[in-house]
């Protein structure tokens, strides 16, 4: 039975190059790719199994580092290949991206690969219909945040809520990422750079207790540039507060992923890996029919 108070600490592994507003400008020579492993080991001194969102176009390079993610018990997801958002690419050239992105990665570990999420949770409803087509059983890539000019939208009204924040229907699932009202504006409490860039004590750290009051899930994601040991390059042509923006909170996210670790752990929060969690929907479901 899927537990009513779990918690799922992700990491979308791409580089900071990928980041959208960097898109075209910043050279792939330099990686920051090593907070992956940074996380990696962060996670195990906690005793804790995730899933990770592995872009394909950087699985070979990192093809190891994956297998001993793998060896240590957490789970290899989806990202897609080059980081584009769904939205901006055709749905024929989407569904050939993720085909063969699911392919690649399951080739590296060995695995079948059964979660996707959309780069930038820019995703709609046609494009998410072929996820499902791909063969992915689930997705986490609904952002609750609306008029974000990165995230997309998808119509969940006709999926059963089984625990607050998960959504099911026919044999899939989405997870959707955790959000907390603010004077009627979204806030993301589930991380990247919600709690990287914004105040940690005196904003973000109370929007996350607030939430998890009533919070029957947990969903936090993170990239490896915001725990890597190096630092960022300047880029050309980006403005000045974009490059603020790409830099603030930099060397304070494995402190505050590290607090908010305790206070998951202090509201009983059991942490789990979204594969987990997917396989306890199915056997529930199982369950019900036989009942």
């Amino acid at each position: 039975m899927i537990d009513p108070k779990f918690a799922v600490m992700s990491m979308d592994i791409e580089d900071w190059y990928h980041l959208n507003y960097f898109l075209g400008k910043a050279s792939a020579d330099f990686s920051m790719l090593d907070g992956f492993g940074n996380y990696v080991d962060l996670l195990n001194r906690h005793e804790i199994k995730t899933t990770f969102f592995v872009l394909s176009e950087l699985a070979e390079k990192i093809k190891e580092e994956l297998k001993y993610a793998v060896s240590c018990g957490h789970e290899i997801a989806c990202h897609g290949k080059t980081h584009v958002r769904p939205l901006d690419m055709e749905v024929k050239a989407f569904r050939a991206e993720i085909t063969q992105a699911k392919l690649t990665l399951e080739d590296i570990i060995g695995k079948e690969v059964i979660g996707y999420r959309a780069p930038c949770y820019g995703i709609d409803d046609e494009r998410y219909a072929a996820v499902k087509e791909v063969g992915f059983k689930y997705s986490s890539s609904r952002m609750d945040v609306p008029n974000h000019p990165l995230y997309g939208e998808i119509d969940l009204s006709d999926y059963t809520q089984p625990v607050k924040g998960v959504y099911y229907k026919n044999g899939f699932a989405e997870f959707s990422l955790s959000t907390q009202e603010v004077l009627g504006k979204h806030i993301a409490v589930s991380g990247g750079g919600w709690i990287r860039i914004l105040p940690w004590d005196m904003l973000m750290k109370p929007l996350i207790k607030k939430y998890l009051e009533n919070a029957e899930s947990y969903f936090l994601y993170i990239h490896p540039f915001e725990l890597s040991k190096k630092d960022m390059p300047e880029v050309a042509d980006t403005g000045f507060l974009t490059n603020i923006r790409a830099r603030r909170g930099l060397g304070k996210v494995d402190v505050r992923v590290e607090e908010l670790i305790s206070l998951l752990e202090r509201k009983n929060f059991k942490f789990t890996t979204f594969g987990e969690c997917y396989a306890k929907l199915i056997a529930d479901e199982k369950e019900q029919i036989k009942g």
